[in-house]
């Protein structure tokens, strides 16, 4: 079994990738995945033929336990996220989480949208904090909380956020997270315009007909740039208020709500972020019942 086996941080790393969308994607779409099999074949060498009889959900859970005592990477912090906050604190049907959410030149690790927008930086003791002063900069043109969440080699380096009323958390090795501070609200700094750029156009379009009797008919190639000049005439309360709501309703369906529930606690993020049809969830959720050597017998 894996739990006896010592893995080092090269073997961790290597197994972490299993975590993918691509492998995800590629179980999904075709019930087998030749990057599963080479990521473990690779990574466990002799001792692959030890979880060959576990069902896929153990593995994932298995492989994800060692990662988190031992290599604690981004997924570790994206999943725990999920889980202690997102379907802890609050739940699916009223909050949802987005990932990699593009501000300017940055990028949120995690966004979870629930009567506001709460950003989320990951620093693991992996990390740098070169960039970390300007990925704060453009996120307060966006969102009213932030945070970093961090492990305790760097806690010490950051308190300073405090007096700039951003939020730290704690990532502990047992998976729990820890509140250093609070963060403050960021609201009146927003900038309508970059909050504009991460709507999709229907939604922009929803919250421009809302809130004003103007109509953007124009042609396909300008309605970007006249509904932005409309949207950064908004009243800002307004405005932002309307985008958290008809960004939460992205999570809203009734299928992704329930394959997530009933997906293992180790791929609760990456489940959230994989875009799948309900075809290739309905499979995903079939396969991890069955035995690693049943689903990649074909990949041998």
């Amino acid at each position: 079994m894996i739990q006896k086996v010592i893995l080092d941080e090269n073997q961790l790393s290597s197994l972490s990738n299993i975590f993918l969308p691509s492998v995800i994607k590629e179980l999904a779409k075709f019930g087998s995945s030749m990057r599963l099999y080479r990521i473990l074949k690779h990574a466990l060498g002799e001792n692959y033929q030890a979880i060959e009889d576990l069902k896929l959900s153990s593995i994932y859970d298995l492989i994800y336990d060692n990662i988190q005592k031992k290599y604690p990477n981004e997924y570790i912090y994206k999943n725990v996220l999920a889980n202690k906050i997102l379907l802890g604190k609050h739940s699916l049907n009223t909050s949802f989480m987005l990932t990699e959410v593009g501000v300017k030149n940055s990028k949120a690790d995690c966004v979870i949208v629930n009567g506001t927008f709460t950003a989320y930086e990951i620093k693991s003791k992996y990390d740098n904090l070169g960039r970390l002063l300007k990925q704060l900069d453009d996120y307060r043109k966006v969102f009213d909380k932030i945070y970093v969440v961090t492990d305790t080699y760097k806690v010490g380096k950051l308190t300073h956020l405090r007096e700039e009323g951003i939020g730290l958390l704690q990532l502990n090795r047992n998976g729990t997270i820890s509140t250093i501070f609070e963060s403050m609200s960021n609201k009146e700094n927003v900038d309508l315009s970059c909050l504009f750029d991460i709507l999709r156009r229907d939604e922009y379009l929803f919250i421009i007909n809302k809130l004003t009797d103007k109509k953007v008919n124009v042609p396909n190639s300008q309605i970007y740039k006249y509904a932005k000049e409309i949207f950064v005439m908004l009243d800002k309360g307004r405005a932002y208020a309307e985008a958290v709501k008809i960004v939460k309703k992205r999570g809203d369906g009734k299928q992704l709500k329930e394959f997530i529930a009933n997906t293992p606690k180790s791929l609760k993020a990456r489940v959230i972020e994989t875009k799948l049809t309900h075809a290739e969830k309905k499979k995903f959720l079939s396969l991890l019942e069955l035995k690693i050597k049943d689903i990649l017998k074909g990949d041998i």
